[in-house]
């Protein structure tokens, strides 16, 4: 499959990164910016309105270490580097690796033994991150105090920890092999793009994908040991947001609106056959937005007047949504919104529960 994205553009294109940089601002800036200027001068000059700097460049990679004791030798993760080298040639803006991929090499109980503590792993992903210029995603199993855990922290490009997620869901065998269960779902801001983390078995607990809409992740790394399959492609479509699938057997890029950009990994047969490498790469559209039809869809005519090419609207009728894509930079999803007074899905829905609580005399 191709790594094309689904707008038909090449992969040479500037990155949602590059083009923020190019202009000298920040989301929050462009946003400042559109609502300061005029109707008639919102529209930029034709080589302005292609979706560069909507678009971030994500690698999953099906690769994990060889064993190393983190605990007793010090972190070192050159094997790991050296396959980010590898991939650097995809000019990628986040690279993700499968599940505790950096603590399992000996297997599951050797690598709780030999577990490390966050900042000093983090330090040695955040060397990486900065010789690449690219967010990091490797997944380990951290110590903390007397506890261990299956752990996701996610490092910018500058080497600084975004956010760490820990497993909230382990299998029975995890647990009874001593992980630790998290209880929180952070999500935060990573070179221009909300991101969010949850891992393998959590794919069964829709809590997850909740707490990841409700914060407003636009793309969520699933680190993992199995595929995920259509349990992904539900909470991709349901919830709003792109899902970066890292396993060592077959990783996979899926976009917001639950279809498959690219899989590829070990188990692909043109990569056992050594024509292809074991990762899959894909451009992802993050300035979009998951809204309902309900008293949404009336504004069409006068968003496509307005806009034309410059948004898209991916329509999924069976089930009432659509996704709005701005193709402008200076025009943040979130600017269309506002303008045109559509209400998300996640509002939506988070409204029509509160009024239904009301009516049942409900507090909460």
């Amino acid at each position: 499959m191709s790594s094309q994205s689904p707008h038909g553009r090449t992969e040479d294109r500037f990155s949602r990164r590059t083009m923020l940089e190019t202009l000298g601002i920040t989301t929050a800036g462009a946003v400042a910016m559109v609502q300061s200027t005029k109707a008639s001068e919102r529209r930029p000059a034709a080589a302005d309105t292609s979706p560069a700097g909507c678009t971030v460049r994500v690698v999953a990679v099906s690769y994990s270490m060889p064993f190393h004791d983190h605990r007793q030798s010090g972190v070192n993760l050159e094997a790991l580097r050296e396959k980010t080298a590898e991939v650097a040639k995809e000019h990628p803006n986040f690279v993700c690796y499968p599940e505790v991929c950096a603590c399992i090499g000996g297997g599951f109980s050797k690598g709780i033994a030999s577990a490390p503590e966050l900042e000093p792993f983090v330090a040695e992903v955040g060397k990486i991150a900065r010789e690449f210029n690219t967010a990091m995603v490797v997944p380990f199993i951290e110590r903390d105090g007397d506890k261990v855990y299956n752990s996701v922290p996610i490092v910018d490009r500058t080497g600084k920890l975004v956010l760490n997620y820990r497993k909230n869901y382990p299998t029975t065998g995890e647990m009874e092999e001593g992980i630790t269960p998290g209880h929180e779902v952070p999500v935060a801001e990573c070179d221009g793009v909300r991101v969010g983390a949850t891992v393998c078995f959590d794919a069964n607990f829709d809590h997850v994908a909740a707490e990841l809409e409700r914060q407003r992740a636009r793309l969520v790394f699933w680190p993992s040991m199995y595929w995920g399959g259509q349990l992904l492609q539900h909470w991709a479509l349901r919830y709003g947001f792109a899902v970066v699938v890292a396993y060592g057997a077959e990783s996979a890029i899926i976009d917001m609106n639950g279809q498959y950009l690219i899989q590829r990994g070990q188990d692909t047969l043109k990569v056992r056959q050594k024509l292809l490498p074991a990762w899959a790469a894909a451009d992802v559209h993050v300035n979009r937005e998951l809204f309902h039809l309900d008293f949404n869809q009336n504004k069409f005519p006068e968003m496509l007047a307005k806009y034309g090419r410059d948004i898209e609207i991916g329509l999924h009728e069976p089930e009432g949504y659509f996704l709005l894509a701005s193709n402008r930079v200076d025009v943040p999803v979130e600017h269309l919104a506002a303008e045109f007074e559509l209400e998300t899905n996640r509002d939506y829905l988070a409204r029509s529960v509160a009024m239904r609580n009301e009516r049942l005399g409900k507090t909460v």
